[in-house]
């Protein structure tokens, strides 16, 4: 080989060696020029905490003076340069995302030391959010001392959310002991409920098995349904409904419909049909929820919904629920196209409420047409009840075409007495001083 040849190959050589110390370097997440020895045994949470170390301290980590074992409750000072450079940080995610990277990465010592370095900078937002993910953090490893200090914080308003804090935490691994603590602290008051309801949302996606177990603890039916929601809402968002389905059947009795209710109204924002068809099955007495699944479904094809409320309910719960459908209908289209649905019905006293919607909604725009449709309810009270409302909407409205056409058009005794007897007597005013008038007969026009 020549020496041009040798020189090109020792030249070819060196450039892949410099590729593959890049290449390696990127594999540790590391920047070329690195220590790489010192970092391959770190997991990948130690590696993400340095690299979000030299982020924001902008220097290369001093991974011996980091990891030393120094006295407790210190922090390293490239640590509190990150800490303090993260509170910075204007992006609430962002800043959410770096101390979760310092949470997953550091030893609990230094959790506990960043904890109470966080506590002595001042309150704020930035400070607020920060210190709680690091103490959920501390109790994750140690619950009892991240309570005790949460409990210790003086501050009313701060320790209600550093309790709230290491509850997270400690009930994310050892949820029974959080439970028990709440419970012998507060015992079953309403302070113990706030506590509770914060242990069963986490548990909610964790470990729903215990969730309902501790459900099945709850003293009072009125907080186990609501907490029962709370569950089935942390199901929900990592499972479908039709799949969330299955778990119905672990809830409390006395929580079932409550959860069931809940599920419904999520279910019906994608498949509201199915959704009504299953709770009005399953759960009949329970009205309140299928208008909160109806009024889904009004929102998303309202004519259906009417169409399904008239045609597959029957007694009182047809007529208050189309009255529900109808309010809603208004709400988001206006009047008229619950009119056009309506007037494809023949008469039937259930479609009242229905009607009497429809006319108040339109009296303060179209005062004769919703006196017509006033004229079509059954009921005799509310017919009157209606006349009389939209009388003196079209009296404000239009004095004159009033005063022309309620003669004419009103039925009912009760509002011809109320509005034609008043309307006289607005007309009828003279405003003249009984004292002038003579007592053998008329004014004079000279008067």
């Amino acid at each position: 080989m020549s020496a041009t040849v040798i020189g090109v190959a020792w030249l070819a050589s060196l450039g892949v060696v410099f590729i593959l110390g890049i290449l390696s370097a990127f594999a540790f997440h590391l920047a070329p020029g690195t220590d790489a020895e010192a970092r391959q045994d770190l997991t990948l949470e130690q590696r993400d905490l340095l690299l979000t170390i030299e982020r924001y301290a902008g220097t290369p980590v001093d991974i011996p003076a980091l990891f030393a074992s120094p006295m407790e409750n210190t922090v390293p000072e490239q640590l509190e340069q990150t800490l303090r450079a993260v509170l910075r940080e204007t992006d609430p995610t962002v800043r959410a995302l770096a101390s979760l990277r310092l949470v997953d990465g550091l030893p609990p010592r230094l959790l506990t030391g960043s904890v109470r370095l966080l506590r002595e900078i001042p309150a704020g937002p930035a400070r607020d959010q920060v210190l709680g993910l690091f103490l959920e953090g501390w109790a994750g490893n140690d619950g009892r001392s991240a309570i005790a200090f949460a409990t210790s914080v003086s501050s009313p308003q701060e320790r209600q959310a550093a309790i709230a804090a290491a509850l997270r935490g400690w009930s994310r691994n050892q949820p029974p002991d959080a439970w028990n603590w709440v419970i012998e602290r507060e015992g079953t008051s309403r302070r113990a409920e706030r506590w509770l309801e914060v242990i069963l949302a986490n548990l909610g996606v964790r470990d729903r098995e215990t969730a309902l177990l501790l459900l099945e603890k709850l003293p009072s039916e009125g907080f186990q349904a609501r907490m029962s929601r709370v569950v089935m809402e942390q199901i929900l968002q990592v499972e479908p409904p039709r799949e969330a389905l299955e778990w119905l059947s672990g809830f409390p009795p006395e929580a079932e419909a409550a959860a069931a209710q809940y599920l419904a109204g999520v279910w019906a924002q994608t498949e509201p049909a199915a959704a009504a068809i299953w709770f009005g099955d399953s759960f009949p007495e329970r009205r309140e929820g299928l208008a909160e699944v109806l009024q889904e479904w009004v929102y998303l094809n309202p004519e259906a919904a009417a169409d399904w409320t008239w045609n597959e309910l029957r007694g009182s719960a047809r007529e208050d629920l189309i009255q529900f459908v109808a309010e809603e209908w208004i709400a988001n289209d206006g009047p008229a196209p619950l009119a056009e649905w309506l007037n494809s019905l023949g008469a039937d006293p259930l479609l009242d409420g229905a009607i009497e919607a429809l006319a108040l909604a339109s009296a303060g725009m179209d005062p004769a047409t919703a006196m017509v449709w006033a004229q079509s309810v059954i009921d005799p009270d509310t017919r009157s009840m209606l006349e009389i409302y939209i009388g003196r909407e079209w009296i404000r409205l239009s004095p004159e075409e009033a005063a022309d056409s309620l003669p004419l058009v009103l039925e009912t005794e009760s509002a011809r007495a109320a509005l034609l007897e008043d309307a006289y007597e607005e007309i009828d005013d003279t405003r003249l001083d009984p004292t002038t008038v003579p007592l053998d007969g008329p004014a004079s026009p000279d008067q």
